[in-house]
């Protein structure tokens, strides 16, 4: 049985406050892309998982596996399996591959065991996974505030072309919060805004609306984004910015040609190029 696991993209990301406990809240608005990896599973005498990256833990360690135990924990699963991962979602990218394999194991059990889970059912125990799991269990254009625990659907009007540029490192998501300061804004664009876009097909109010309060920090830690940033601008993306936490810098266009001109320059300059759009 097999199934794909689709990454997102943060088309606004705010960091609103910090709990007691260390973490970040958050108010963000996430699209998936038609960019994912393929997660199977098929019998097995013992639980054993391969993937095709070598340096993807297939372990204790994977979200792939922790969601695997627990839905065998909750629902007594007594099977064991061989899980087979194709990863197309970069690692420490910003852009859920992780999380992406870890909801698509919980649908997969859901399907082959016909557990009869709702939605909503799924992205409860999706949280106990990691923050941005139900999101990807959910699969839809979401206003995403807290930790990632809530999360408005809304039905997106607006499609554009992506192009996905990665640089040779990774971020650690961790390491980046913990360097982030709530210095004053300097945006003017408002999530309502990048809702209203979405949700009413409206093109430059979307462009203007695009942003990612993390990526001051990110910038400054690591100057090549900036560059990747205005090389996006300058082959003529309407706007590019990071996602999440990075290190993927995303670029958009209504114009296929741009993305296609754009990937043809770049296939050799960054390890990971990709053309997208939005799901």
């Amino acid at each position: 049985m097999r199934t794909k696991a689709y990454a997102k993209i943060n088309l606004f990301l705010d960091v609103v406050g910090k709990r007691e406990d260390g973490y970040h809240l958050l108010d963000m608005v996430m699209v998936p892309i038609d960019t994912f990896d393929t997660l199977s599973i098929e019998p097995a005498e013992n639980v054993v998982m391969e993937c095709d990256r070598y340096y993807i833990p297939t372990d204790g360690r994977n979200t792939v596996i922790k969601a695997y135990e627990l839905m065998r924990d909750r629902y007594s699963i007594k099977d064991s399996h061989a899980i087979r991962l194709v990863k197309n979602i970069p690692a420490q990218a910003g852009m859920a591959g992780g999380s992406a394999d870890a909801a698509a194991m919980i649908r997969l059990l859901n399907d082959e065991y016909r557990l009869g889970l709702t939605v909503e059912q799924m992205m409860e125990l999706a949280l106990s996974v990691g923050a941005d799991v139900p999101f990807c269990v959910l699969n839809q254009s979401a206003r995403v505030s807290g930790i990632g625990e809530v999360i408005e659907p809304f039905e997106r009007k607006l499609n554009a072309y992506m192009i996905l540029i990665k640089p040779k490192f990774g971020i650690s998501t961790p390491a980046l919060f913990k360097s982030f300061t709530f210095d004053k804004k300097t945006q003017t664009a408002s999530i309502d805004s990048m809702i209203e876009a979405l949700t009413t097909d409206n093109y430059p109010l979307f462009i203007s609306s695009i942003y990612n309060r993390l990526q001051q920090e990110a910038v400054k830690q690591f100057p090549e984004l900036q560059k990747m940033i205005d090389l996006l601008l300058s082959l003529g993306f309407d706007a590019a910015a990071m996602t999440g936490s990075g290190s993927v810098i995303y670029g958009v266009t209504q114009d296929e040609n741009v993305v296609n001109q754009a990937v043809k320059a770049l296939v050799y300059k960054f390890p990971y190029v990709k053309k997208t759009r939005m799901l």
